[in-house]
């Protein structure tokens, strides 16, 4: 029994460490979108790479906001909830999809692919839905 309650409490510590990680890079990552939107601002009109940078950039700020809900989901439910890992993939895939739109670079076959890993990621972003564990209430905090 000692043995899991270390194991336990070494998870702990390195999901809080990853998350303090995770929310230091949505910190700096947000602190250099807005020195980027400066010199979008500066330079009216901005040129296609810097608008193209800022998309890009806003998009990646998504994806680090989805991870950090994920890894904070392990504190609230004492388990990493598959749910917040999907929704973390569906953004990373329309974030490749938008990006590969933006630049033009989108063609047939990796559409039909973009298309493809979409419907399963949302097929199994269904299934967690409809079979989740009975321990779907966040855990209460003692004072």
């Amino acid at each position: 029994m000692v043995k899991v309650s270390i194991v336990k409490k070494a998870m702990d510590v390195i999901l809080y460490i990853l998350s303090i990680l995770i929310l230091l890079v949505i910190v700096l990552y947000l602190f250099r979108l807005i020195f980027d939107l400066k010199d979008i601002v500066m330079q009216f009109p901005p040129t296609s790479k810097t608008m193209s940078r800022a998309v890009e950039e806003v998009l990646n700020l998504f994806v680090l906001i989805e991870f950090f809900r994920g890894a904070m989901s392990y504190f609230d439910f004492d388990r990493i909830k598959l749910s917040y890992i999907t929704d973390a993939a569906i953004v990373f895939v329309l974030r490749e999809v938008m990006i590969s739109t933006f630049y033009h670079r989108l063609d047939f076959k990796m559409a039909i692919a973009y298309s493809v890993v979409m419907l399963s990621i949302i097929v199994l972003r269904t299934l967690t839905i409809i079979y989740t564990p009975d321990k779907e209430k966040p855990k209460k905090f003692k004072n």
